[in-house]
Parts: C-alpha cells; sequence; structure tokens
C-alpha cells in the first residue's frame, strides 16, 4: 500500500518509576560497580520470592518491581502506605567484593539513601565521598569492601592483614579497618569471615624534590601510615553475609592493635608504606615468637 502514512497520537504515556534504586559504590578505586554483581531484594520475615536488581547505563541497579507488590498497586498506590521493610543482598560473582546485605523501607523514589550514614561520624568514613569538597560519606552509595583475593587495582597502595582477636585467639570476622596518612583516612577495608583484610588506595602525594638534588627514582617513595580497627564480635554465630548497619556500628568499638601480645602488650606503631610494594601488617612479638597474624586487643 503506497501513500502517506496514517497520523496518530497518543492518548495516554504511563511513567512507572522504579520502587528501588542502588549505586554501589568500589571504596577502592572511587567509582560505581555496574556489572559482575548478584543484587536482590526479598520481603523480610516473609517466604515470598526474591527479585533481581538490573543495572542501567547509569550505572544504577534497579528492581523493576517488589516481592508481594503488584505492577498495578506500585503505578496507582501511594507508596507511603505501601512501604514495608525488604531485605537486599549483593554478592559479586566476579570475586572482587566482599557479600553484603542491609534492609531498607521500599518503596523509595530516586536513588536509595541509606539512613544508617546520618548517625554515624564522617571520620573514618571519608574515602565513601572522596570526590565531594570537603569530603564526606555519600548517602546515596552502598559501599562496596574488596576480598582479599582480589588483585590490587593499577595505581593503587595494597594493604593487607589477618586480624586474630587476642581475647579469644580467634579470626576476627567483618571487622572496620583503615589507613591514615597525615591523620586523613586513605583506605578503608573489611575482614572476611576468616579475619583477612585487604585495603587498596590511590598513594598519598609525593613530595616535591629540591632544586638541589636529584628527583628519587617513584619505588623509593614512602609515607607513614596509621592503622585502626574497629571491631564488635558477634554474639552468636558468625553471619555468612555481613549486614551494612552491623558492619558500621562497629565505629563505636574501636580496639587496640597490637605490635606485642607479652606482657605489657604494645600497640602497633606507625607503619612505613613504599610505593609499589604490598604492605603486610603483622604482630611481631608473641609468646610463639613473630606472627603472620594482627592481633586486636581487648575491647
Amino acid at each position: 500500500m503506497n501513500g502517506p502514512l496514517p497520523s496518530f497520537r497518543f492518548l495516554e504515556r504511563i511513567s512507572r518509576p522504579a520502587p528501588l534504586g542502588l549505586v554501589f559504590w568500589d571504596i577502592a578505586t572511587g567509582t560505581p560497580v555496574a556489572d559482575g554483581l548478584s543484587v536482590s531484594v526479598t520481603r523480610q520475615g516473609r517466604s515470598d520470592p526474591s527479585r533481581p536488581l538490573i543495572a542501567n547505563r547509569n550505572g544504577v541497579w534497579l528492581a523493576p518491581d517488589l516481592p508481594g507488590r503488584s505492577a498495578y498497586e506500585l503505578a496507582t498506590g501511594d507508596w507511603e502506605t505501601l512501604r514495608r521493610t525488604y531485605r537486599i543482598e549483593l554478592f559479586d560473582t566476579l570475586g572482587r567484593f566482599l557479600p553484603l546485605a542491609f534492609s531498607a523501607e521500599l518503596p523509595s523514589r530516586g536513588v536509595y539513601h541509606w539512613p544508617g550514614w546520618d548517625m554515624l561520624p564522617p571520620d573514618p568514613l571519608t574515602p565513601l565521598g572522596a570526590d565531594l569538597s570537603p569530603p564526606r560519606i555519600s548517602p546515596q552509595r552502598i559501599p562496596l569492601f574488596s576480598a582479599p583475593a582480589r588483585p590490587a587495582p593499577p595505581a593503587r597502595a595494597d594493604v593487607r592483614c589477618e586480624l586474630i582477636d587476642s581475647t579469644t585467639g580467634k579470626p576476627a570476622p567483618w571487622a572496620v579497618v583503615a589507613a591514615k596518612h597525615d591523620g586523613v583516612t586513605r583506605g578503608i577495608g573489611l575482614s572476611d569471615r576468616q579475619g583477612r583484610a585487604a585495603l587498596f588506595f590511590g598513594y598519598p602525594e609525593r613530595p616535591r624534590p629540591s632544586l638541589a638534588t636529584s628527583p628519587p627514582a617513584i619505588t623509593d617513595y614512602r609515607w607513614e601510615l596509621d592503622v585502626e580497627a574497629f571491631y564488635d564480635p558477634p554474639a552468636g554465630p558468625v553471619p555468612e553475609v555481613p549486614d551494612l548497619a552491623e558492619v558500621m556500628a562497629q565505629l563505636d568499638h574501636p580496639r587496640d592493635i597490637l605490635e606485642s601480645t607479652l606482657s605489657p602488650p604494645e600497640l602497633l606503631p606507625s607503619q612505613l608504606l613504599t610505593y609499589g610494594r604490598p604492605l603486610v601488617l603483622r604482630t611481631s612479638r608473641t609468646p610463639e615468637g613473630s606472627s603472620s597474624s594482627l592481633f586486636l586487643g581487648p575491647d
């Protein structure tokens, strides 16, 4: 059939905002993570099947719908009255990040704002918003902590340790570790279920050479790091997946890091970070000799 096409007009346009949108943030590189994740949402305390989230081209992970809610309810209902508690769980299929879980009141418009940030101190959490001025945490980002087996990203400092609770002699799972230089937090890490942690972060600025001397080789640059640990041992069995709120609540539980467990115990001094070389933290003196682990003092 030839001739002009018939004209038409839209009678109605329907917009369906997603009831959940999340931005996951790689603390090590300061970039959003838009691939390789398995993210699901389920109704807390209910047996409804979980729903997978998908990432859009802007790196936002979206849930098109919610368990226990029909598309009609979400499109036409009042989201304030529809809001219930849901559970989000995340796993990295590429092995870069530790798993994570948290609860959220959903549906929620826009990129999800985790309310727990509002009750936490900005220090030592500055790397979560290091691109902001002044540095601060970003409420619309969910942090992802590097897995201990992750290779160091290019041009990033590499600090590793295996944490032991000196009170129990057992690994310290899901503990927060922070590294500072000149009083500024440079990196944050989280130990896994076996107490192993990896921190990756950008190197501090290199000092400018004087005109009277030749500039040193890049591998000759060194910086002093001060390391902090925050740990509140779980009351029951160690969870397979850490809860974001419980992880961050540990910031109220700083723990001494020990250079020596001999009597009297000695605290870990500043550590020397060398450009291009991994820094492995350990307790050097114990009754059994030098340790390959890093011991945390009593709470």
